[in-house]
């Protein structure tokens, strides 16, 4: 319960995020469709991942160890930051600015 707990949380927010994000654009505005086709994709991408994370946690304990498997941990974390990095730092910085723009209007 607890794993859930910590692996469910935080899978929801990138998803949302990442979904939030795609909804922003252009070709997708107005269309409820099309905004929830990306949901879907995004939503099943992360089951997917989840469900060959746990094969792939029991192939490599048997095969190498349990050491590997935090390697693994270790690698699959560090490949999440790396890639939701930009989407943070864009964030980031558009928050930044918007809190200067009415500052720099006065």
């Amino acid at each position: 319960m607890a794993s859930g707990f910590f692996i469910g949380g935080p899978s929801n927010m990138v998803s949302s995020a990442i979904s939030a994000d795609l909804g922003r654009q252009e070709l997708i505005q107005g269309s409820s469709e099309a905004l929830a086709t990306v949901t879907g994709i995004v939503d099943g991408t992360g089951s997917i991942g989840a469900a060959v994370g746990q094969y792939l946690v029991s192939l490599i304990q048997d095969n190498l160890g349990w050491m590997w498997v935090f390697y693994f941990f270790i690698l699959m974390t560090s490949c999440t930051i790396l890639f939701i990095s930009p989407l943070i730092v864009r964030e980031v910085f558009s928050l930044v600015q918007r809190r200067q723009a009415p500052i720099l209007n006065e």
